[in-house]
């Protein structure tokens, strides 16, 4: 059996501008979330650590920051474990690369880094696996990371590995240009697992024999970082005659989204009340408020942000509501025009209802009906 912790995407040196004064704390986090998977790679007795793309946020890291990262890589190589890193999209293998600038090997026999465009692939003896990786050499790219796989895995170690930096090709969701990886790509490749890099949600696309997972980021680094389990894990890897991964915690942040209409509130007393149920220290909370507002609310979106700032890690309020009209009449809205047809089909259901409840919808109706084609968007 083999013991892989799989990582990436923890972006040190990331500005987290929008997080203000906790940026700072932030920062320190995604530190600190290194040295975690460092102990737990020791704690779980793993051979080897896969580090797959963007382990720095830029190709500047600070001074600190990378005699901080050596540190760490020494302890594993004391203890004989193995590291393996490849370049991802924000410290890819430019002509200014991190990786070309400092030599993270140097001393250290048990660590690699894939840093010659050139070389894909590095056999470990010791543990009878053989490790493929296509460096990353540019932010933005149409060559597939993996693609080469079909033709370059005639290595008979027992364990066959990738690390791949980019994106799973998915309608609407995946660009083209961004290291695209295709299902078959996965399939095809001949692998028992692909360490998979570049998307901050942990999730699964394993697909035909190959176990491919991205392990998202350790640590809460783009606040919308969503898809799969979220942001903060990494994986432990075991293969024996079939492959297991197994998510683990490594931060105690999470991103929560939360929808809150307010057409469902007379006051604002309620509607904190209703915020302050999500309170937690912990929380990067994303609230989207939709739906018809009373005339009696004032909601200052700013406001929510500042009074709720010390009860949330980071709070972003979305405000999408619109302020319910209380009389809507034809004469404001041209016949000719959809939005004057629609005001003018719904005031005849309004005043042919059978009863007060029938009014009363076809009353909503028109109020979100005629936010909605002024382009409000207060349904979401």
């Amino acid at each position: 059996m083999i013991k892989i912790i799989h990582t990436g995407d923890i972006h040190l040196g990331a500005k987290f501008s929008s997080f203000g004064k906790k940026a700072s704390q932030q920062r320190q986090a995604l530190l600190n979330s290194f040295k975690k998977i460092v102990d737990e790679t020791i704690l779980r007795k793993a051979n080897i650590l896969l580090i797959a793309g963007d382990l720095f946020d830029s190709n500047f890291p600070s001074y600190d920051t990378v005699n901080l990262i050596k540190s760490e890589l020494k302890k594993l190589d004391e203890l004989n474990i193995f590291v393996a890193i490849s370049p991802g999209t924000h410290d890819c293998l430019s002509a200014d690369s991190i990786y070309k600038r400092e030599d993270f090997s140097a001393g250290l026999s048990h660590i690699y880094v894939f840093n010659n465009e050139n070389v894909k692939f590095k056999f470990f003896p010791e543990l009878d696996l053989v490790l493929y990786a296509q460096a990353n050499t540019a932010n933005k790219s149409k060559k597939s990371p993996i693609k080469f796989l079909q033709s370059e895995t005639k290595n008979d170690a027992k364990y066959k590995i990738a690390m791949a930096h980019g994106s799973v090709q998915i309608e609407g969701k995946s660009a083209e240009d961004d290291w695209p990886i295709t299902l078959g790509d996965i399939s095809k490749s001949g692998m028992q697992y692909i360490a998979l890099g570049h998307w901050h949600g942990a999730q699964d696309f394993s697909f035909g024999q190959t176990k491919a997972w991205y392990c998202g980021s350790p640590e809460i680094t783009y606040k919308e970082g969503k898809g799969g389990i979220g942001q903060g894990y990494a994986m432990e890897v075991n293969i024996t005659n079939n492959v297991e991964v197994k998510p683990f915690k490594v931060s105690s942040k999470e991103v929560e989204e939360f929808d809150l209409d307010v057409s469902l509130f007379d006051g604002m007393d309620s509607i904190y009340k209703e915020i302050d149920k999500k309170s937690n220290e912990n929380i990067i909370l994303i609230l989207n408020i939709s739906g018809m507002m009373n005339p009696n609310l004032f909601l200052d979106r700013e406001k929510i942000e500042d009074d709720f700032r010390d009860k949330f890690f980071f709070i972003k309020v979305k405000n999408n509501s619109s302020l319910r009209i209380e009389n809507i009449t034809e004469s404001e809205y041209p016949e000719d025009m959809v939005i004057g047809q629609f005001v003018r089909l719904m005031k005849e259901k309004i005043n042919t209802a059978q009863n007060e409840d029938d009014k009363k919808i076809f009353n909503e109706a028109l109020q979100l009906g005629v936010a909605e084609l002024e382009g409000k968007e207060v349904l979401i």
